[in-house]
């Protein structure tokens, strides 16, 4: 009896010591199935999402001048600063296309004065995609 006794403590012993020296983190993954579809990081950047800052410019209507613009949006606006090296105080309207969420984009316009430097808020949140001079599309929103 006394022999059935200490090895059945020495079988316990074993047990528990065996089973205390895997760690806790080595749970065992699942293996892979071929064939079954396993998400990848190529699927999640295939909706490229619109940049939250950026940087544009444009040219000035009859020089080589340029309009430098940057931006940023935020929780309730998005702020654009602008730079207008337009000589002669040449106003310059600019045409900001805004992401709508993978809809059909909106156009918003603004003339800035020449020569001057500041910054424009949109007071929404959409981000903007582009900066032109297609005034054209601004008239359809």
């Amino acid at each position: 009896m006394r022999a059935l006794i200490s090895a059945g403590a020495t079988l316990a012993v074993g047990l528990s010591l065996g089973l205390s020296s895997a760690p806790a983190s080595a749970a065992p993954a699942a293996p892979a199935v071929p064939g079954a579809s396993q998400p990848s990081a190529s699927t999640a950047t295939a909706a490229k999402a619109p940049p939250k800052s950026g940087k544009d410019s444009i040219k000035c209507n009859g020089s080589n001048s340029r309009v430098n613009f940057s931006w940023k949006t935020g929780w309730s606006s998005t702020t654009v600063y602008y730079n207008n090296h337009c000589l002669g105080g040449t106003r310059t309207t600019a045409a900001f296309k805004f992401y709508n969420d993978g809809s059909t984009p909106f156009y918003k316009c603004v003339t800035f004065q020449g020569d001057s430097q500041g910054k424009y808020k949109f007071a929404h949140i959409n981000e903007i995609m582009d900066v032109n001079k297609d005034t054209e599309k601004c008239k359809n929103n």
